[in-house]
């Protein structure tokens, strides 16, 4: 404690600066390891971004095959920007259908098959079941799992969760072509209507046209009737040349 006692200001002061000087050491390190922890997961997270942003993502679903329709397909689609390779899809149960043994062992074979390439873009459309299969105890919730190679090689499994009990009443929505067909029925119906109309406005000039032309016949095998008939000069006919009927 004696040694303290002889520091006179100038060492206090020095003594201070050297301290505060050590402070500003560890603060500027520890600010440093923030920053490099920072930048390094930023970079991760860019590089991460940038990874998504280039790899092929392909789901597997059950839908309806068009609204309004009794008829659902199993799809499988790529919906990323790049190539997906040696696709592997599999359920947590195997795929059955109301349809039969054959129509079933083809759906497991489709998930069973690995597809070899699947560019974005690309999909690829399956016969499931028909809205039969709501009378059925046949399950109505699937976890497809996906595997495939990207540009990075392997990618991560995904996971898809498809309950087809969800959209279930959806099939008794309207169909797109709905209204195009009720308008196409006001036309059949106005074209009828037309028709009619038609008919009943020129009916009898049809028939006055008709019966003229009747006239117009029969007018014509009288004439041809008559210049067969003999002369009267000497009863044998021989006296004029008969008339040579034109050619019809």
């Amino acid at each position: 404690m004696d040694h303290l006692e002889a520091l006179d200001a100038g060492d206090w002061i020095g003594l201070g600066t050297a301290v505060v000087a050590v402070i500003a050491a560890v603060i500027s390190a520890w600010q440093a390891n923030i920053a490099r922890s920072s930048g390094k997961k930023q970079l991760e997270l860019a590089e991460r971004v940038h990874r998504e942003q280039n790899e092929p993502y392909v789901i597997v679903d059950i839908e309806p095959y068009m609204p309004g329709h009794a008829l659902m397909v199993l799809v499988i689609q790529n919906i990323g920007t790049t190539v997906a390779r040696n696709v592997r899809i599999s359920a947590d149960r195997p795929l059955e259908t109301t349809w039969g043994e054959e129509p079933t062992e083809i759906l497991q074979r489709v998930l069973t098959r690995p597809i070899p390439m699947l560019p974005p873009g690309r999909r690829l459309t399956y016969l499931f079941d028909d809205h039969d299969r709501w009378g059925t105890e046949l399950p109505s919730v699937y976890v497809f799992t996906v595997r495939a190679k990207g540009p990075y090689d392997e990618m991560e499994p995904a996971e898809y969760t498809v309950d087809i009990s969800t959209w279930a009443e959806s099939l008794a929505e309207e169909r797109p072509t709905l209204r195009l067909e009720e308008a196409l029925d006001g036309i059949s119906a106005q074209l009828d209507e037309l028709v009619r109309r038609y008919k009943q406005v020129t009916g009898p000039a049809v028939q006055e046209e008709r019966e003229r032309m009747m006239r117009e016949i029969e007018e014509r095998r009288a004439r041809r009737a008559s210049s067969r008939t003999p002369s009267a000069g000497d009863g044998s006919g021989e006296g004029e040349p008969s008339v040579i009927p034109p050619q019809q």
